[in-house]
């Protein structure tokens, strides 16, 4: 028990000390970072329902979208670090599935609308939420080898209206902290400004 407590004393008192190095580091040398580059794809910029709307009428290929989406991850990820568990190439292949489905014409646009309505659009997910096939981590190391055997409810609803899934996102490690950083996946930046390389190498020592 003693060991248990310590533990996470241990674990607090880093994490609580990194977030005022951080804060401080962030506000002395922000200005040196580098702004996360704009979003030039027009996918990018349409809402979730615009996207759902488009992809039922057959105005927009699922694939096209979750393909989009997925170079978007790729090129911002080396500046905020948000991502955890990718799942690119099973999102790839629901999207096919999406498109195949819409132009078989088995469903009429309403139907679809009703049953499913974000057919096709992708979504990421918390990693404190459990996907199916998963890794389900929470950011808590000791958690670095579980398989999520099921959806949670949120996830399974989202799923069933027809979105998908494309990578979980980092969270403070078991959601009991204010800093999104843990030891297994590092820490998310700022997606406004970040701090230079020396500043992030010192923040990744001290945590």
């Amino acid at each position: 028990m003693k060991q248990i407590f310590w533990y996470y004393f241990f674990c607090i008192l880093t994490d609580v000390a990194g977030f005022i190095l951080r804060t401080v580091l962030v506000f002395l040398h922000g200005s040196k970072g580098k702004i996360v580059p704009s979003a030039d794809n027009p996918l990018l910029l349409k809402s979730a329902t615009q996207l759902a709307q488009e992809i039922r009428n057959g105005e927009l290929k699922s694939e096209d979208v979750v393909q989009a989406y997925i170079d978007r991850i790729k090129e911002v990820e080396p500046y905020i670090h948000a991502t955890a568990e990718k799942c690119f190439e099973d999102a790839l292949e629901k999207a096919k599935g999406v498109d195949s489905l819409v132009s078989s014409g088995q469903y009429t646009k309403q139907q679809l609308a009703d049953e499913k309505p974000f057919l096709g659009v992708p979504i990421s997910i918390k990693a404190l939420l459990l996907v199916k096939g998963v890794r389900s981590t929470a950011g808590y190391e000791p958690y670095s080898h579980l398989i999520a055997p099921e959806d949670a409810q949120a996830v399974d609803l989202m799923k069933n209206a027809g979105a998908i899934v494309i990578t979980t996102t980092n969270v403070p490690e078991m959601a009991l902290n204010i800093d999104t950083a843990n030891r297994l996946y590092g820490a998310t930046k700022t997606h406004m400004i970040l701090t230079d390389q020396a500043v992030a190498v010192l923040v990744e020592k001290v945590l």
